[in-house]
C-alpha cells in the first residue's frame, strides 16, 4: 500500500491532489479482486501485473506472430514486425485440413514496404531469386495449423529481411565497362 501525501508538506513539489488521485488508483487496483475477470498482482520488481485471468493465475505472454487462438473459423496472432513494419491483419479466416498461416511481405529495393497475414492451403515456394532486381513479393510461413488446432508454431520473433546476392553468373556477352555477371538478388532472414 502506498501511503498518501499530505498537503503543505515534503515532497513540497508534488501536486498533493493530484498524486493522491494516482495513489488512490494504484491502492485501489492493488486491492482489486480481478472484476470482469482481470487479475492485479505485484510483480517482483514492484511494478503492477494487470492481465486476463483469475486471481492467482499466471499472465500469458506471447512472443512476435505466435499463434494466440485457432478455431475452425479463424487462426490468430500475436503482433510482430518485420524490418519494424506490423502485418495489416492478425487474423485470418480458417478452413478445413492443414493450412500454412504465412506472412505476405511485400518489398522493392529500399526494403519492406507492407505486411499482411494471409492462410495458404499449401506450402509456399521459396523466395525466388530476380535477375539484376529484387524479388517484390513473397511469402514466410510462420505456423502451420491443422483444422481448429495449432500443428508448429515456426516463428516467434520479429523479423528482419534485407536484399542479398544469391548467385552471380557470367554474361556470353559483354560490353566494355559493363559488370561482366547477371546478378541474382533474393532476400535474406536474419536475426533481430
Amino acid at each position: 500500500m502506498i501511503e498518501r501525501l499530505t498537503k503543505n508538506e515534503a515532497p513540497s513539489l508534488l501536486d498533493t491532489d493530484k498524486a493522491n488521485e494516482l495513489i488512490d488508483a494504484i491502492n485501489g487496483l492493488l486491492k482489486s479482486r480481478g472484476a470482469g475477470g482481470i487479475s492485479v498482482k505485484t510483480n517482483g520488481d514492484g511494478s503492477l501485473l494487470i492481465a486476463p485471468g483469475q486471481q492467482g493465475s499466471t499472465a500469458v505472454k506471447y512472443s512476435p506472430f505466435e499463434v494466440i487462438s485457432v478455431s475452425n473459423e479463424t487462426v490468430v496472432i500475436n503482433p510482430g514486425m518485420v524490418n519494424g513494419v506490423i502485418p495489416s491483419n492478425l487474423s485470418v479466416d480458417n478452413g478445413e485440413g492443414e493450412s500454412f498461416i504465412c506472412l505476405d511481405i511485400k518489398g522493392d529495393r529500399n526494403g519492406i514496404v507492407s505486411v499482411s497475414v494471409v492462410r495458404e492451403v499449401s506450402a509456399p515456394e521459396g523466395i525466388k531469386w530476380e535477375k539484376n532486381g529484387v524479388n517484390t513479393s513473397f511469402k514466410y510461413v510462420i505456423a502451420i495449423v491443422n483444422g481448429g488446432s495449432l500443428v508448429s508454431q515456426i516463428v516467434n520473433r520479429n523479423l528482419s529481411f534485407h536484399v542479398d546476392v544469391a548467385y552471380e553468373i557470367p554474361k556470353e556477352v559483354v560490353n566494355i565497362g559493363e559488370y561482366p555477371n547477371d546478378i541474382y538478388f533474393t532476400w535474406r532472414q536474419t536475426e533481430v
